[in-house]
């Protein structure tokens, strides 16, 4: 059976439109999987700019903290020297109780106590006196240029002394700040980051 003119022409052109349809499947797949190339690439870009937005904010919280932490320290080493004079602060804790009228009969230097940055520098004392000199005595001492601490006072008639005089047990206690190594440092720097880091992570959680 022979096609007219016009069978033939539409059979040309329903070729050309399968043609066309492939062609633009084949394409339009190829541009699908580039879009979603693209938008993961975009996703990964986005994540890496939220990760360095977080490190930026740390870094600053960290360097706040430092500001802060600096003013703070130089603040404690007004009162907390790194250096004691121990026998100037004997002879201030007798002159003092001298003063009001406190005999001091024994004192021991105990071994210094450190803690973290802190050294406690604690001195043992007996002395004798009356319940008031040894109240001016103590309120005396807790206004001492730097910081003090009585602890330990134990109070018994003493009667060796005059009468109504008492003898008492303490300890005072001086402080002083000791200078952290590199290795501490370092590893109290890190401490922070990772203290910050957690509470980053448990904020990042809560929301979701």
């Amino acid at each position: 059976m022979k096609l007219t003119k016009l069978h033939q022409l539409l059979a040309g052109f329903v070729v050309i439109i399968v043609g066309l349809l492939f062609t633009n499947f084949f394409f339009l797949k190829d541009v699908k999987l580039g879009i979603e190339r693209a938008k993961a690439d975009i996703e990964q870009l986005n994540t890496d700019i939220s990760v360095a937005k977080n490190i930026q904010n740390t870094a600053n919280e960290l360097q706040e903290q430092m500001t802060h932490l600096r003013a703070q320290l130089d603040r404690l080493k007004k009162v907390l020297p790194v250096d004691i004079n121990k026998p100037k602060f004997q002879a201030d804790v007798k002159r003092y109780a001298n003063e009001n009228g406190i005999e001091i009969v024994g004192a021991v230097s105990n071994k210094p106590v450190i803690d973290d940055v802190i050294v406690e520098h604690p001195f043992a004392y007996e002395a004798e006196g009356s319940f008031h000199d040894f109240g001016r005595f103590f309120a005396q001492l807790t206004n001492y240029p730097r910081i003090v601490n009585i602890k330990g006072l134990s109070l018994s008639k003493s009667e060796e002394a005059a009468r109504g005089a008492v003898a008492a047990t303490f300890v005072v206690s001086v402080y002083s700040y000791r200078e952290p190594t590199p290795e501490e440092l370092k590893a109290q720097i890190e401490a922070k980051k990772a203290e910050a880091s957690g509470g980053k992570n448990k904020k990042r959680r809560g929301r979701r």
